[in-house]
């Protein structure tokens, strides 16, 4: 039985101590981890906006600087075909090939600047590093037709270079159009703007066509190859400015603000994009760090609140524990046990109410020891009585006891008389009859 009870007793301390913890636990680790969940996602929210708005909008101002680079090729082709020199019918060759190399001197963005007539003949060219057909290229034909244009981004050989092309129509003092200037721009000067851009130690600058080719790139290897991200076209050319998430040919995960031209007649005929890359794992760096941050936190105020909980358990249990070796001593009889315990709480008056009752019980045990020996003490008198009248009683039945013995030896006597009296009767009677018997016959004789 006593064992039972110890055992129940160190279960009920050891599950009131879990449930303390439990719900300190409970009640302080919930908003904590609340606030821990919170926190992390706002903070990745409004890190991924920042990064968001940083990479669009250097996005912006990177294809802001390339439009300025195309445009003044635009600008610079059309006031090259409106010089006096290039429109005049009798100027010679010599002038206008002098002309066209003072200005590309000048303006120093152009490879070659060729004229050419209306039936795609050159006339006069800087440097006569182009190589084709002319009449067969629609920036010349659109030009032809009176159109400035621009061409795509396409290869010359001999020397190898990637290139862009301006054709502007060239107009006499009458307006009628006489040929068609075109001014060649390597990209390299355009590739100036985007290879100085670094995002970080991965993070790059890239542009790509409506066709989703590669225009500029870091590897130049990769210059007109198709841009392997699906559908990465698509999303860039749904409009004009904004974030891109890809898997790059690596399997690596990026994120990218693009930003296309704001004139419309370079966003007709070029329509590039272009799009500052950075992989998430750096890009989003910042945000693991502060994450790995609220996560120490957050363990440190876990194991705080652990140890908070534990010891608070103990405070309130090493009291109980108290009440429970008191109550095993009143149980064994101890009734002197006392708990000193000063909680300034429900416990402290809880052991006073305990004392109190220990304290009566004592006063209890005291009183009934007191009415025990009392009664002891009645008993005895009592018992003493009970056999002093046994002892009378005893001494008056043998008194009777021995008168009724005389009476009854007096009977035996008179019963041994009375029966002695019979028998001789009995015995007289039976030898009278006898002789009675034996004088018959003598009667008879007679």
């Amino acid at each position: 039985m006593g064992g039972a009870s110890l055992e129940f007793i160190i279960m009920f301390k050891i599950v009131l101590r879990k449930k303390i913890i439990f719900l300190f636990l409970l009640f302080g680790l919930l908003p904590l981890v609340i606030t821990f969940f919170l926190t992390i996602v706002q903070i990745q929210k409004s890190l991924r906006e920042t990064k968001n708005n940083s990479l669009t909008s250097l996005a912006n101002e990177v294809v802001s600087n390339v439009e300025k680079t195309v445009r003044s090729v635009y600008t610079d082709v059309e006031l090259l075909s409106a010089n006096p020199l290039i429109r005049s019918k009798s100027a010679s060759n010599e002038e206008k090939l002098s002309e066209i190399k003072r200005i590309q001197d000048f303006y120093g963005i152009f490879e070659d600047i060729t004229l050419i007539d209306l039936d795609g003949n050159v006339i006069i060219s800087s440097t006569y590093k182009y190589r084709g057909e002319w009449k067969n290229k629609q920036w010349y034909q659109d030009a032809k037709q009176g159109k400035s244009s621009i061409s795509p981004v396409h290869i010359i050989l001999g020397p190898y270079k990637i290139i862009l092309s301006c054709a502007v129509p060239v107009k006499d003092e009458e307006g009628k159009i006489i040929a068609v200037i075109a001014g060649q721009v390597n990209m390299e000067k355009i590739w100036e703007t985007t290879n100085d851009i670094k995002i970080g130690e991965k993070g790059f600058a890239f542009m790509v066509n409506k066709e989703g080719r590669f225009v500029a790139y870091p590897e130049k290897e990769k210059i007109l190859a198709l841009a392997p991200y699906f559908g990465f076209v698509k999303e860039t050319f749904s409009k004009n400015s904004g974030i891109i998430n890809y898997t790059d040919e690596n399997k690596q995960r990026m994120i990218g603000g693009f930003a296309g031209f704001s004139q419309q007649k370079l966003i007709e005929q070029l329509a590039w994009r272009l799009i500052i890359a950075q992989p998430e794992s750096e890009a989003f760096a910042l945000a693991r760090v502060f994450q790995r941050q609220i996560i120490i936190i957050f363990l440190v105020g876990f194991v705080f609140l652990l140890i908070i909980s534990y010891l608070l358990g103990n405070k309130i249990v090493a009291p109980i524990k108290k009440l429970i070796i008191a109550t095993k001593k009143i149980a064994a009889g101890k009734l002197e046990a006392e708990i000193k315990i000063k909680t300034g709480d429900e416990i402290e008056e809880l052991a006073e109410s305990f004392n109190q009752m220990a304290g009566d019980l004592k006063k209890s045990r005291t009183a009934l020891e007191e009415s025990k020996v009392v009664l002891e003490i009645k008993v005895n008198a009592r018992t003493k009585e009970l056999q002093e009248l046994a002892e009378k009683l005893e001494e008056k039945v043998g008194e009777r006891t021995k008168e009724l013995q005389g009476r009854l030896n007096e009977l035996e006597r008179f019963h041994r008389l009375t029966v002695g009296r019979e028998l001789k009767m009995i015995e007289l009677k039976r030898e009278l009859r006898e002789k009675r018997g034996s004088l018959e016959p003598a009667k008879d004789k007679i």
